[in-house]
């Protein structure tokens, strides 16, 4: 057994708003203390910009908007629009053929990615296509 996997213990939260060990008996132990340091949280060296996270301007902020993924798209009709059939749509997009039955036969509704996924497909399956042959 490895050390790391030694070290794992059982937990709960306080009402004291801190990370207290459990007893073997299923009471609260000692506080557990957090390899986070708070103070550096809340340091300027936090929130400074790098190469992954640059400065956005305030009209570049603005300017953004979230993402609408709460319209279910049709399933169905995308694929017939693109001529396929569940199967051949399943296979051709990596999606489970029963994921693709349960969605259209109305069992299950797609989750946030699979309606972003979907909707990119529907825009433009080729550039899908491509993406996943090249990977």
């Amino acid at each position: 057994m490895s050390k790391k996997s030694e070290s794992i213990a059982r937990a709960r939260l306080g009402t004291d708003g801190k990370l207290r060990r459990l007893t073997d008996a299923g009471k609260n132990g000692r506080i557990l203390r957090g390899r986070v340091n708070p103070a550096r949280l809340d340091s300027p060296a936090a929130f400074a910009p790098d190469a992954d996270t640059p400065f956005l301007t305030r009209r570049e902020l603005r300017e953004m908007r979230p993402a609408r993924l709460d319209q279910v798209p049709d399933v169905a009709a995308v694929r017939r629009r693109l001529r396929l059939s569940q199967g051949a749509f399943a296979q051709l997009f990596g999606i489970p053929l029963a994921t693709v039955k349960d969605w259209e036969q109305g069992r299950r509704s797609p989750d946030a990615p699979a309606r972003a996924y979907l909707r990119v497909i529907a825009n433009d399956p080729a550039a899908v296509r491509r993406a996943l042959e090249a990977s």
